[in-house]
């Protein structure tokens, strides 16, 4: 059987350096003797255990230590989490590790690590950065080979490869659940002449464990898979997005104050939380004269991007067009606050000042045209 290498690790860490590595090292080993989730099809022959592999890769990046899941969880504390998995699989079955530090990423210390994935602090690891790839990815090969020829980079003094079904035991161990029945059954005596009641238990147990790989396994590929689905989706809604937002920006430039709505209502619905969207909106709407939807849009744009300066002072302009000087006053102050040099917002709260005071010039128009001589004529 070829040698054959695994490559762990978090899509929203490393997956940019990863897809270097993974290229990198087929060249040297070959495609079909590297598995990645994106190096093969799901449910093809890579999909099987872990237990094929000879050499495993644990990419940690940046937030490997610290990444969470939806409900806050750090995902490492996850005993289903999929790198868990992979990674005690790996020690349960004598299959060498090496961690592969990226991006600046320091060693775990034993302290941060769950209990089935300690040992990973005890392997040796090789680092490898953007700024010298090249190098440091030799280097990452070269222990792959030495590795492939039997230099574990794994430290384990005095031990022996061992059976995989002895393995598949201590990784049960490793997860739980199958200790104190073996510490209770090991009292109990085989009948005279039977076959010793801990070879039945070790088979069960070992029955169990590989069990529990599989299922780990395939809930891992249909997470990928969830994961490609959202992805596309992803990409597909950025794609929607962006031509919505290009279409929206020619109609008002052109005056089609309606075109652009819809558009930016288009850019909208393919990225709901995007300020720039309903800051756009907002635009055509105000200059369209629709003040109270322009002051929507700009409202929830401000919600989404608390620092758009050029957002207060439009709402102005629209409180200010709906003749509330005062709150649009309060508006630019806020923009004046945000961007200290913004000519507009001083013209446009020296003409508010203006309209409540009935004078014919103020301080705020002249700082204007200080900042910006073409501003307030």
């Amino acid at each position: 059987m070829a040698d054959t290498i695994f490559i762990s690790y978090r899509s929203d860490d490393s997956i940019n350096i990863v897809n270097r590595l993974h290229d990198r090292i087929a060249e040297t080993f070959g495609q079909k003797n590297i598995f990645m989730d994106v190096s093969a099809p799901l449910g093809g022959e890579f999909a099987a255990d872990i237990s094929r592999r000879d050499v495993v890769l644990v990419v940690i990046g940046p937030n490997w230590l610290i990444a969470k899941d939806r409900a806050g969880r750090r995902r490492l504390d996850d005993p289903d989490d999929f790198v868990v998995v992979e990674i005690a699989a790996a020690f349960a079955q004598n299959i060498r590790v090496i961690p592969v530090l990226v991006s600046g990423a320091r060693m775990p210390k034993l302290s941060e690590l769950p209990n089935s994935i300690q040992p990973l602090v005890r392997c040796r690891a090789t680092k490898v950065s953007t700024s010298q790839f090249d190098r440091d990815a030799e280097e990452l090969i070269e222990k792959i080979r030495d590795s492939l020829k039997g230099d574990s980079a794994n430290w384990r003094p005095g031990r022996n490869r061992v059976t995989v079904g002895v393995s598949a035991l201590v990784f049960l161990l490793l997860i739980g659940g199958g200790y104190a029945w073996l510490q209770h059954s090991s009292k109990e005596q085989s009948a005279p002449g039977a076959e010793p009641k801990w070879e039945d238990e070790r088979k069960t147990l070992e029955s169990a464990a590989n069990n529990k790989v599989q299922e780990v396994e395939q809930q891992r590929l249909a997470a990928l898979k969830t994961a490609e689905q959202e992805r596309r989706s992803a990409i597909e809604a950025s794609n929607a997005y962006g031509h919505a937002i290009g279409e929206g920006n020619a109609a008002y430039a052109a005056g089609g104050y309606d075109k652009a709505i819809a558009n930016f209502s288009e850019a909208i619905r393919a990225r709901p939380h995007d300020a720039i969207a309903f800051h756009s909106r907002g635009d055509a709407y105000e200059s369209k004269g629709d003040y109270d939807r322009a002051i929507a849009d700009y409202n929830e744009a401000i919600r989404l991007n608390p620092n758009d300066a050029l957002a207060f002072n439009n709402r102005g302009i629209a409180y200010a067009s709906k003749g509330n000087q005062f709150r649009a006053i309060a508006d630019y102050n806020e923009a004046i606050r945000l961007k200290p040099d913004y000519a507009g917002a001083f013209c446009n709260r020296g003409i508010a000042r203006q309209k409540i005071n009935s004078s014919g010039d103020n301080d705020d128009k002249a700082k204007a045209r200080k900042l910006d001589p073409s501003a307030c004529r």
